[in-house]
């Protein structure tokens, strides 16, 4: 009637629902990196190039 519980079982699920977490967050990251427009990809690609005039520091003075 009821089925017995097997407590040792349990460590075989958590490779695969680790693996399976992962591709999961990966693929999301993967699909929103795709479908990106262009001006955004364009946007983020010269990001870390730009200057950024807002700072001013106490050596610009």
């Amino acid at each position: 009637m009821f089925k017995r519980i097997i407590y040792e079982d349990w460590a075989s699920y958590i490779p695969i629902i680790s693996f399976w977490f992962t591709f999961s967050v990966f693929l999301v990251i993967s699909l929103r990196a795709i479908f990106m427009k262009k001006d955004k990809v364009r946007h983020m690609g010269h990001l870390p190039l730009e200057d950024d005039d807002s700072i001013t520091t106490k050596d610009q003075a």
